[in-house]
């Protein structure tokens, strides 16, 4: 009998111990994206995809365009720092564009993003992963936040961003039985269906901004929150990235309407991580008026990661990059199918600029 009582006392110590792990496990931002179908690429290695450090980026047949807000908010931060716009030993139409900075912290809300530049000398180190810490309650999970080593000089510069947004539908869309075919590839697609009658509730999740045909329209999502929109729009693009968003903005202030019975919506799926070195960047030597900067700075890394996904559940974006200047050693039925090239973008309701925007042109980036 004595030993039955031990066993029980043993079996209900391990399940207690059994039930603080699982308590200790916490939720984070990698938690909030799917491994299912997930893209994991090099830029390098995307042989139909651009990843651009700004807008105003053309367009080219066949395509995609992919910007986030990042590492222009990693470039914002370093000329803050260095009190004046960044120049290099030799030219750049980057850095020249970066420059504009068409794309600011107004732009974002405060809760969703870290972005700072400092020097090793007064702690950068320790203040990004401060600032991490506290504007997320410990949930971010960074990658390119640079590790200390003695190999960092007290002159050294460091810049660093990091941007998180989950946006969910009130109601998840229908995942559709049918592929939704694009560029002659069949792919997983949500949305909704027509003569849904008793889903209402979905329809007024759909906004029709502006219809002209099936060929030409804007929408948007609604999501949970009332400060970020998601835009869709199936357009003939302009000339640049920059012109096409400018183009779908002018057409998404309209108040719209929402979808009705009969209103048919499919989109593809997204889920995709991406990592660009800005290699056209590094390599170059920083040139300052200001004193207090050290004259043998060099960019010795730019990198950005993006993390995005997009289906029925909702929205979800995860962005990170980082600058590292070092010694110079190193009507009737409406139907919008988004089967042909068109745009996204993720954006505040009172910003002058998105904060994502991407140009599917063709199936490299959707979930297959």
């Amino acid at each position: 009998m004595k030993k039955k009582y031990v066993l029980v006392v043993v079996c209900v110590v391990l399940v207690a111990i059994g039930m603080g792990a699982v308590c200790l496990v916490r939720w984070n931002h990698d938690s909030a994206f799917s491994e299912d179908d997930l893209l994991m690429a090099d830029a390098a290695d995307l042989k139909n995809t651009i990843v651009s450090a700004h807008l105003d980026v053309p367009l080219e047949p066949g395509k995609n365009v992919l910007w986030c807000g990042t590492f222009q908010l990693a470039h914002n931060e370093t000329c803050s720092l260095v009190g004046e716009d960044l120049r290099f030993d030799t030219p750049s139409p980057v850095v020249d564009a970066l420059n504009k900075k068409a794309f600011t912290k107004t732009d974002l809300d405060e809760a969703s993003y870290v972005a700072l530049a400092g020097f090793v000398r007064d702690g950068i180190h320790e203040r990004i992963r401060r600032e991490l810490d506290d504007k997320f309650d410990g949930q971010a999970t960074p990658r390119l936040v640079p590790e200390e080593s003695s190999a960092w000089r007290p002159q050294d510069i460091i810049a660093y961003s990091y941007l998180f947004k989950t946006l969910e539908f009130p109601r998840p869309f229908e995942r559709l039985e049918e592929p939704l075919v694009f560029a002659g590839q069949e792919l997983p697609a949500f949305g909704i269906e027509e003569y849904r009658e008793a889903k209402h509730d979905l329809y007024r999740q759909i906004i029709i901004l502006d219809y002209q045909s099936e060929e030409d329209f804007v929408v948007e999502l609604k999501t949970k929150s009332e400060a970020d929109r998601v835009i869709l729009a199936r357009v003939k693009p302009e000339e640049t990235l920059a012109a096409t968003v400018a183009s779908v903005d002018r057409r998404a202030g309209a108040a719209g309407e929402p979808a009705s019975p009969g209103d048919v919506l499919r989109v593809p799926n997204l889920n995709f991580d991406i990592t660009r070195r800005y290699s056209e960047l590094e390599g170059r030597k920083l040139v300052t008026n200001n004193p207090a900067v050290a004259k043998d700075l060099v960019i010795v890394s730019a990198v950005q990661n993006t993390r995005f996904a997009m289906g029925e559940q909702g929205v979800k974006l995860r962005s990170e990059s980082h600058i590292e200047a070092k010694t110079s050693m190193v009507v009737g039925q409406r139907t919008m199918v988004f089967d042909k090239p068109f745009l996204l973008m993720l954006r505040r309701t009172d910003a002058k600029s998105p904060y994502f925007a991407l140009w599917v042109d063709n199936p490299e980036l959707l979930v297959k």
